[in-house]
């Protein structure tokens, strides 16, 4: 059996297992796939007021979530392998939301929140980096329950993540001098820093 089957096996594993044994239970799966992404933003804002002396770890892991997202998941990995997302039909997936027939790998939503995870964990923001931790397994089990993505998509996000923020890590100084700062000072002109 080859990585290929053994990804379609877990799809369809994680898919059975969660989608379809109760409404209540595909309705919840179903909504944390598609909604709970949009509580991130929100979070990150509350975290910039509520802990200042954090400042710098959020957005130092917020910039490799966007390098991450931007840089290695959306512009280089497409032109290396264009996966498509799964055929529910063909692979007998219960089909619980539509998606639209683009690429698959790597995961979006996995490689933006396990890189803010990853972020707070190596800026040293241990408390925020367990929290998005949780939320990034929780959405990416969720993603591959409804069928937008295979388990190798989430892992390849968790790479890709991974990659991003040991990249902003080694240019942390440079980051924070010419990026952060002026953010900051123009933040605080405007009395929101």
């Amino acid at each position: 059996m080859n990585i290929l089957q053994i990804d379609n096996e877990a799809l369809y594993t994680i898919n059975h297992g969660l989608i379809g044994q109760t409404p209540g239970l595909t309705g919840l799966v179903r909504d944390i796939s598609i909604y709970a992404v949009y509580i991130v933003p929100v979070l990150l804002l509350v975290l910039w007021f509520l802990y200042p002396k954090k400042r710098e770890a959020l957005f130092l892991s917020f910039f490799a979530a966007i390098f991450a997202w931007f840089v290695i998941t959306k512009s280089i990995i497409p032109h290396i392998w264009l996966r498509p997302r799964p055929d529910l039909a063909l692979l007998n997936i219960k089909e619980v939301i539509f998606h639209r027939p683009d690429y698959s790998f790597p995961s979006d939503h996995a490689t933006m929140l396990f890189a803010l995870s990853f972020g707070f964990f190596i800026f040293k923001w241990k408390t925020a980096g367990w929290w998005f931790l949780a939320l990034a397994v929780v959405v990416s089990i969720s993603r591959v329950a409804v069928g937008v993505h295979f388990p190798l998509d989430i892992l390849g996000g968790i790479v890709s993540a991974l990659i991003g923020v040991v990249i902003i890590y080694i240019f942390q100084k440079a980051i924070l001098k010419y990026i952060y700062q002026p953010i900051v000072w123009v933040l605080s002109k405007v009395k929101l820093a």
